[in-house]
């Protein structure tokens, strides 16, 4: 039987290390649904949903383990969904301020948005004398809340917010 589960990785991005990770992971029978990676100043962090049959996966950790010393394993079961999920991608341009990221993450837990990927930047823009902050978000929203309702709080959080949206189309990734 197939199961799933989240592995999470991280440690010192080397040549090749991703590559030789699903070399790995093929050879024991395991597939990559899907994969995030994060990666700064030398050091990576990657999350894979792999799919492998229940009597594979002890091996397959203990070759990760055993074949990459430097890395950090640590295994998750794959939680279930509830609903229907409506995905979208989200793009917040303002200007900066000191606490405005926390203040958008309060605003996403207030109403109960699930974030995949929250990557910020900030600006300076010398000609206009201020920084301006930027925001690429993957979100979740569930069936009773709507798009209009997501815009307005973030905008509401910093006079002349712009936010952006498309609704998103997850495909599977395989190794």
């Amino acid at each position: 039987m197939k199961i799933q589960f989240i592995a999470t990785v991280v440690g010192p991005l080397g040549p090749d290390v991703l590559q030789s990770l699903a070399k790995v992971s093929r050879e024991q029978g395991a597939e990559w649904l899907s994969s995030k990676l994060i990666m700064q100043d030398g050091q990576f962090a990657a999350m894979m949903k792999v799919s492998i049959d229940d009597d594979k996966e002890a091996a397959l950790r203990d070759n990760l383990a055993r074949e990459f010393p430097t890395l950090g394993f640590v295994y998750a079961p794959v939680a279930a969904v509830e609903g229907p999920v409506q995905q979208i991608q989200v793009e917040l341009d303002c200007n900066d301020r000191p606490g405005l990221t926390r203040d958008v993450n309060n605003v996403l837990a207030n109403l109960g948005v699930s974030v995949s990927h929250f990557e910020s930047h900030r600006v300076q823009v010398t000609s206009l004398g201020r920084t301006l902050f930027n925001a690429s978000l993957s979100v979740a929203l569930a069936p009773e809340m709507d798009i209009a309702t997501l815009t307005s709080a973030l905008e509401a959080v910093e006079p002349n917010a712009r936010v952006h949206y498309r609704e998103m189309a997850f495909a599977a990734h395989r190794v």
